[in-house]
């Protein structure tokens, strides 16, 4: 049976902290901002593309900080990047502190993401889909058309429906 192919983006953030094969496996730390934005009766929605982890996942519009930056300015400029719209942040976050492991064939990825989730609205912009970026589709959908796709984590405690065994 084949080895299974490690995922480039643990490869791109093992090899940004300066791991070399053969070298100790390090752990890593992500900061992700996110927004939570509803028009009408649907949320907005993008899509992991090819070559991340969790290629395939619907999840918020959102992703990871630069160094530096603010999570706010991080969330407005994630949803701009991977829709084309302009949002602003409409109230407090809410904040999930997880901690895992990543499959790895050198061994496993210890990680810990700290994700600021924010309420948010649409001023302005206009859709589009990103390109060669992190998410290749995005939509809005309905909490029927919700249960049907397959949704990363931040998803179903975001919208409060892990309670719901979705």
């Amino acid at each position: 049976m084949p080895e299974p192919t490690d995922d480039p983006e643990i490869l791109q953030r093992l090899a940004g902290l300066g791991w070399t094969l053969g070298a100790p496996v390090p752990s890593v730390q992500r900061l992700a901002a996110y927004g939570v934005i509803r028009r009408d009766d649907r949320v907005l929605l993008c899509r992991v593309g090819p070559g991340n982890l969790g290629v395939g996942l619907w999840t918020l519009p959102g992703g990871g900080m630069n160094f530096g930056e603010a999570p706010e300015a991080a969330a407005v400029r994630e949803v701009e990047e991977e829709t084309g719209l302009i949002a602003r942040i409409a109230g407090e976050p809410r904040i999930h502190s997880d901690t895992g492991q990543w499959p790895f064939s050198a061994g496993p990825v210890t990680y810990h993401t700290i994700r600021f989730i924010y309420p948010m609205d649409v001023v302005g912009g206009t859709e589009r889909r990103e390109v060669d970026g992190s998410t290749d589709e995005f939509g809005w959908f309905t909490s029927s058309e919700i249960e049907r796709l397959r949704l990363a984590d931040i998803v179903e405690r975001a919208l409060g429906l892990e309670d719901h065994g979705l």
